[in-house]
């Protein structure tokens, strides 16, 4: 299992809601402008095999989904407002963080604190799934 958990969290209360922000909108906006032309690819680009994502349940608590992630194809660095759990289903997930990369099998789990910056690959030969649970602050 892969923990960023030991790691202290910086007090940074007004940063906080910025930085979500940032990472939403980026999120958001860079495969929404590619998706809708605004980015075009480079002429004659093919489009390269992405993470797929069907979405399980969505509310003011949690976050689930199925990814699928074909092989060689990663998620690109990035950070989640929320904390994220991740389970693999099938194949091998390598999850990199600042801490170092671990790769993660069938039933394993990573947990990763808020703002953690990390990168999902598979570099396998075989398609991964994995369930990914971003866990929303409830009130």
């Amino acid at each position: 299992m892969i923990s960023d958990s030991n790691c202290p969290r910086p007090h940074v209360p007004r940063l906080v809601p910025a930085l979500r922000s940032i990472a939403l909108s980026a999120a958001v906006s860079v495969p929404l402008l590619l998706a809708s032309g605004a980015l075009p690819a480079p002429a004659g680009a093919q489009s390269p095999p992405a993470v797929q994502e069907q979405l399980a349940l969505d509310n003011a608590c949690v976050r689930v989904a199925l990814l699928t992630f074909p092989p060689g194809v990663g998620s690109g660095l990035h950070l989640n407002a929320e904390p994220e759990l991740g389970i693999v289903v099938s194949g091998e997930l390598t999850v990199v963080t600042r801490r170092g990369k671990e790769r993660l099998g069938p039933g394993q789990v990573a947990y990763l604190e808020p703002l953690t910056v990390h990168d999902a690959i598979n570099e396998g030969a075989v398609e991964v799934k994995l369930w990914a649970l971003n866990l929303k602050k409830c009130e």
